[in-house]
């Protein structure tokens, strides 16, 4: 089971949305994730898009910034918090059997500050840095997998995101699930928390 981490297991929206408003206002909020889904085309460290997308709110909003306010920036966003469903729900799978892995669109020394304390839950974390490829790049995926040395068709993917996760994913003929997290996105399979989604998989 392989899950998306920020904004499906780690509420990064409220910590970018609650910096962004407080320096700018939150109008800007949406156009530094705008400016993070179309800079994930082509790799480079994660920390450079971080910085560029707020450099291009901060100066739309007319706002002078210092590298130690962009450094602040990429720290906070590396300590966003769980969602109140997340431990609860890893533990339950790791306690019933599945594997459990991250993909993620970041990079190594950012991902370890935010699994302090909670990284024994996944059998393997896999960032863009060390499959050379964000996702919704296929490559990403494919690079994954073989990684952990799993097909597709033995993978279910969880995530917040379809045009991130789901899309590519579902591409590759991996099993796909949507997790609510109030963003407006719909799917074939979505379930309203992790705690359904452990409900379901026990079940099956």
């Amino acid at each position: 089971m392989i899950f998306d981490l920020y904004g499906t297991l780690v509420d990064w929206r409220s910590t970018i949305n609650s910096f962004i408003s407080f320096y700018a206002g939150n109008e800007y909020t949406e156009k530094f994730f705008e400016c993070d889904y179309r800079e994930v085309v082509s790799y480079k460290p994660y920390s450079q898009i971080l910085a560029k997308c707020l450099g291009e709110v901060f100066r739309e909003a007319g706002i002078l910034y210092s590298q130690e306010l962009v450094e602040s920036f990429i720290l906070m966003f590396t300590r966003s918090p769980l969602f109140p469903d997340t431990i609860y729900a890893l533990k339950t799978l790791q306690k019933h059997g599945f594997k459990t892995a991250i993909l993620s669109n970041t990079e190594r020394k950012l991902v370890d500050i935010t699994l302090y304390g909670f990284r024994e839950l996944f059998n393997y974390v896999i960032t863009a840095e060390d499959v050379k490829a964000y996702k919704p790049s296929l490559d990403a995926f494919i690079n994954a997998y073989r990684t952990i040395g799993v097909e597709p068709d033995n993978v279910i993917h969880v995530s917040a995101y379809p045009q991130y996760d789901l899309i590519p994913a579902s591409k590759l003929g991996a099993k796909t699930i949507l997790v609510d997290r109030r963003l407006g996105y719909s799917w074939p399979l979505k379930i309203n928390s992790l705690v359904e989604l452990t409900t379901y998989l026990i079940d099956l």
